[in-house]
This record gives structure tokens, sequence and C-alpha cells, in this order.
């Protein structure tokens, strides 16, 4: 790959689903019970995934969730998988997006619009004399570090070549002297859509799994598709977690007989293992469904930096599991331990997700964010003495500053969060100080000649409910 995109992955989020969408697709098509051990998925090789059939590559994809079908957006990855053709005839490429891509004004279809990208790069090297080293060929050419978009996939795809050989492959793939472009094209739903929306890539996935269900004469309820559903999304984003683990190791893929096998099952109902994945499964989606409000959020520039997206990688690449937990951590207002991981799943603010963490994620420089992974806490640090630590939180304005001091009060599993960090990230408009409980320790009884006096309590330090834009403020320094 010309960037890698490994910790933006998780098998819970756009890229993930379309991954497994198209694997059960192909599965699909093949006689029940054909033996397809030859066939693997491969992610994050050298595009964001890849169908290989003993080991051999058939199939390319990129897959792209921006909110916009400006071709512009997409134009460096459509240069890259053309790269990767060139590289490989006898593949096939295919981009997926959730919203179409239209063709550069002018221009009739994706082919054409990359013909013209190619041009202007040929045209750019061809008209500069002398040649100086400011082109895009010529700097990808030679071992400057910083570099253009462009240039960087170029030397990515083909390192060692001169700016000459470069633009001798482009002008192959541009006149159509080899077939490229022609196996390249955004991939076609059985709608007929050349796209397909956050929401749609769930139900398509599900009639998938219910097709395959069929096919093998299992019952298909409302239960077993969604636990079948979120167990294929945790077979995803476990191998998507051992391959941000072992990115010097060799690239495994996933087998399509490890999803066939699956499929045959009787999975686990609300045990800790399914509500982690339902849980992470849903923070996923929210963080797609805020990153496509145009009120919440401004598509970045390319290569930009982004607070959300920084907070996104982090946060995506734990378990389930790890994932769970610090989520317990960002709400200190709710007790999330209960022995019934039913009352658990009731005691989950989506809303609070959606509507506060996402957005103090998104507010707040993640620069200044520290992640103690062994504590499952993420928080943020000012960068002047004295260090005032802030923790983002799902709280919410709807309950009164004085009513979320009780909550927290009470809600016991939250007493070491509450002795390391100072300020908790609301969305209220005016800031809260309390002081939480004191704690009393139990002591044997008093001696005979003992003290009299009353033993002093030992009181935690204060607590402040700190409005958004005050902790962006602290934290913008």
């Amino acid at each position: 790959m010309a960037f890698d995109a490994s910790p933006s992955w998780s098998g819970f989020n756009y890229q993930g689903k379309v991954a497994l969408y198209y694997a059960l697709r192909l599965i699909n098509g093949e006689p029940n019970g054909k033996d397809l051990s030859n066939y693997s998925l491969m992610l994050e090789a050298t595009e964001d995934f890849e169908i290989l059939c003993d080991g051999i590559a058939l199939s390319y994809h990129q897959v792209k969730a921006y909110n916009t079908s400006t071709y512009s957006k997409y134009s460096n990855a459509l240069l890259g998988i053309t790269l990767a053709l060139y590289n490989h005839p006898n593949a096939f490429g295919r981009i997926h997006t959730w919203m179409q891509i239209n063709p550069k004004p002018g221009f009739v279809d994706l082919r054409s619009s990359i013909q013209h990208d190619l041009d202007h790069v040929l045209s750019e090297y061809r008209e500069k004399t002398p040649k100086d080293g400011s082109t895009i060929l010529e700097k990808a050419a030679s071992t400057a570090e910083k570099i253009p978009k462009q240039a960087a996939i170029l030397r990515a795809a083909f390192p060692g070549y001169t700016a000459d050989l470069l633009y001798d492959l482009l002008e192959s793939i541009r006149t159509g002297q080899n077939n490229t472009l022609s196996r390249l094209d955004s991939h076609q739903y059985e709608d007929n859509n050349r796209f397909c929306d956050l929401d749609a890539i769930n139900d398509k996935i599900k009639a998938e799994i219910s097709t395959a269900l069929q096919k093998r004469g299992i019952v298909i309820t409302d239960g077993n598709l969604e636990k079948t559903f979120q167990v294929f999304l945790g077979i995803i984003d476990q191998h998507v977690i051992y391959r941000h683990k072992n990115k010097e190791g060799d690239s495994i893929p996933l087998s399509f007989s490890e999803i066939v096998d699956a499929l045959e099952v009787d999975h686990e109902d609300i045990g800790r293992e399914y509500l982690a994945c339902k849980f992470k499964a849903q923070f996923a989606q929210l963080i797609d469904q805020y990153i496509r409000d145009p009120e919440d959020y401004e598509e970045p520039e390319e290569d930009a930096y982004c607070n959300l997206k920084e907070a996104k990688k982090r946060l995506l690449s734990l378990s389930p599991q790890d994932l769970w937990a610090h989520y317990r951590s960002f709400s200190p207002q709710t007790y999330l331990q209960h022995d019934c991981n039913t009352e658990n799943a009731f005691g989950t603010n989506m809303e609070g997700i959606r509507h506060v963490l996402l957005k103090i994620l998104h507010t707040i420089n993640f620069e200044r964010a520290s992640h103690n992974a062994s504590n499952n806490q993420l928080i943020y640090r000012t960068t002047t003495l004295p260090y005032q630590y802030y923790l983002p939180t799902t709280i919410t304005h709807v309950a009164r500053p004085t009513q979320i001091e009780k909550q927290i009060k009470e809600n016991l599993n939250m007493s070491e969060v509450l002795f390391e960090v100072e300020n908790l990230i609301y969305s209220g408009s005016e800031p809260h100080s309390f002081s939480p409980t004191a704690i009393t320790h139990t002591e044997a009884p008093a001696a005979v000649d003992a003290d009299p006096r009353s033993k002093r309590e030992e009181v935690l330090k204060r607590i402040t409910l700190v409005p958004i834009s005050t902790a962006k403020d602290a934290l913008s320094q």
C-alpha cells in the first residue's frame, strides 16, 4: 500500500463491513458444500482488501467512506489501485464508496477521469525544460522525504523507477496500450447502485447471512441473524487487530473456510463477548453517523490532522472487550458492571456517545490525549505545571449538575478515576465543582488509652464538571 491505512481499520467500521459483505457474497455464489479452503480474504496488504485464490490475488478493493461525491476526493485512491492493477495484470479492481463518485467535470466516467489525471502528470513532466526535479514524476523518482501524495503513491508502487520509466508506464495506462483501466470500476451492488451508504451495508450483510443460513438448512430468526452478524464482525475485527499487532510479520489472510464454519455455530446469546461485539458495532456506527452529519463534521483536507479520526484510530484498534472497558471509564455517572449483561446493555447511553463523547473527541486537540491502555483510560493533560487532567465523558446536560454529581458519587466503580482526574468534560454550559463522598476507613476498636477524639475522614479532592468549550481552551496550548 502507498499509505498504511491499518490504524483506521476495524471489523466494525465501513471498511471491515464491506470486506465481510463481499466475501459472503462470493461464498453464496458457490454451491453449498464446495471446498473453499483455497480462497481467502486479505486485509490491508496491497489495497484495503483483496480476494486470493491459492495465494494469488483475484481482485483488489479500495473502500472510502467520504461524505462527498466529488471526484477529486477519490483521485489518489483511484491512482493507487490503478497502479496495483498494472502490477497484477490478471486481477480486477473495485472501489467501494458510500456516496456515488461523480466523474470529473466535462468527463463521462471514472475511466476518462483517471486518464485526464494521468495526462496532467505526464504533460507536466513532458513540458518541463530543463528538468529541475519539481515535477511529480521527478519527485517520485527522487529520495526526498516530503513529496506530494501522487508522487508518494507512485514511489511506493514502483520503487527505484526513474522518471522516464514512470512516464512510459503511465503513458501505456493512459492510452490503453495495456488493459489496466478496463479492469477498474466502482463496485455495482445487487440493487444496481454503485454506492452503499453506512446504514444499508448492515442490511446487505444480513441479507447475505440469511442466504447462507438458508442454503445450509438452518432456521433463521431475528435472534440468530443478529448474533451471527455480530460474530462475523468480531471475526473480521479480531483479524484486523492481529494484523495491527504484527505489521512486521508475514501478512496472513482470513480463510473463507473460517467464515463458513462460523455460520454453523450456535452463538452465545447475551454473554460478555456478544455484548462487547454488539457495543463495538454500535460505537463504530455512531462515529460514522457523526462524520456524515454536515452540521457536526466537515471533511478535512487530504492529510490534514483530524482530532476525531485520530481518536477513532486509537479506540477502534481496541478489542471489543477493551473498548467496552474504556466506555465504562468514559461514563463515571453510570454503573456498568452488573452481573447480568442485559442490565449493562440497558445502561449504555448511545445518545451520550453520539452527542457528547464524539463531540469532545472531535473538538479537543487529540495531541493532548494520553492513553493508558492497561487502565482502560484515555484522558487529556495540559502542557504546563501544575498539570490538569481532563476525562472525556458521555455526560449530557439533561440532568441538573447536582443530579450528575449524585450519580457519580453513587457509582462505586469510579472511585479510582475520581482520585486521578479532577476535570470531567460534559455537555453542560456551566462548570460545577463538588467533593466526592468521603471515604471512611474501617479500623480496629480503639485501645483503652487511645485518643478519644474521632478519627478524621480522608476527603477526596474536588471534581469539576467542565463544559466542552472551557476544556478546549484549557487544552489548546
